[in-house]
């Protein structure tokens, strides 16, 4: 019978330190513009809030947070980064709300290539809607992509096929290909 103490049945390896690789989250915010346009601006801040909140879970898990800041420039940027909406914020490749709402921001209209208004996100919350996202959503967000359950980790293999929406095409070229109305006014 072997004898788990004993040292030739059981070895522990410690990896030198250099080899250790902390774990870390990607979390992307994507938009249009972020010098005009208050939902933009809103939801950036509420992500540096959210991200503050969970700082000493992220001590305690030993899981580093990568944010990556992504303005939207044109058309071929939209459809290179897959942007549906803005803002969006995904958590390692994943819109934390692909569901998504719309309707008029009043801040962006003037910055469309249309001469009409801009639709932009809407976050849906506990039966509520936002303008930005809740900071709330944010930290449940961020809590679950740092310490996911079996669930979440089978929901997140499932991925969306991704559309250019009518609303984010007629943001950069000011048209709508089938007449009908885009969100953009044009």
């Amino acid at each position: 019978m072997n004898d788990p103490t004993n040292s030739e049945s059981v070895s522990i390896v410690q990896p030198a330190a250099e080899k250790y690789t902390r774990r870390t989250i990607t979390v992307d915010l994507l938009y249009l513009d972020n010098e005009s346009c208050d939902r933009c601006q809103g939801t950036e801040d509420a992500l540096e809030t959210a991200l503050e909140r969970i700082e000493p879970i992220l001590d305690a898990l030993d899981v580093g947070i990568t944010v990556r800041d992504i303005h939207v420039s044109s058309l071929a940027a939209a459809e290179a980064t897959q942007l549906a909406v803005s803002p969006t914020i995904r958590i390692d490749g994943q819109d934390i709300q692909p569901d998504y709402l719309e309707n008029t921001c009043e801040s962006c209209g003037d910055i469309c290539e249309c001469e009409g208004d801009v639709d932009c996100r809407l976050w849906r919350y506990r039966g509520e809607e936002y303008t930005t996202a809740p900071v709330d959503l944010l930290v449940e967000a961020l809590v679950s992509a740092v310490a996911p359950n079996q669930r979440q980790l089978n929901r997140s293999r499932e991925k969306q096929a991704y559309q250019l929406s009518s609303n984010v095409e007629g943001f950069f070229t000011g048209t709508d290909d089938d007449e009908s109305d885009c969100g953009c006014g044009c």
